[in-house]
């Protein structure tokens, strides 16, 4: 059992283990398949089964046949362009687009959820 490691963007961490308990695998971006934003693939080409207690699991895919329980498994894209804007001040163009997150739904059960829309979470400056 591996325990409280951080394994941040590492698709292969370098701990191999069976069980990990409140580790964070979170994956900076999702990857796209077919069209869709899916999470990042952990463990590539490796189909061994995994339990994931209480793990950060952001943008990521597990295993086929892992369990996961208590996990965090959000897909979200950060710095995303909500609304381009222009206005016109004093005759001065200034750039007033919005920009923020973008959480397109999660993992759950082996399949992902997508929210229809997406959610969209302004940036606060």
């Amino acid at each position: 059992m591996t325990k409280r490691e951080n394994f941040r963007n590492q698709q292969t961490p370098i701990t191999i283990d069976d069980i990990y308990v409140e580790c964070n695998f979170a994956q900076d971006s999702p990857d796209e398949r077919d069209g869709e934003k899916v999470g990042i693939r952990l463990f590539p080409g490796d189909d061994t089964p995994r339990a994931f207690i209480d793990c950060q699991m952001t943008n990521c895919e597990p295993p086929p046949g892992s369990t996961l329980t208590g996990c965090q498994t959000i897909l979200i894209e950060q710095d995303v362009l909500l609304e381009s804007l222009t206005v016109l001040i004093d005759d001065e163009e200034i750039d007033a687009s919005r920009r923020g997150a973008r959480v397109y739904g999660k993992y759950k059960d082996g399949d992902y959820e997508y929210f229809d829309p997406p959610r969209d979470h302004e940036e606060i400056p």
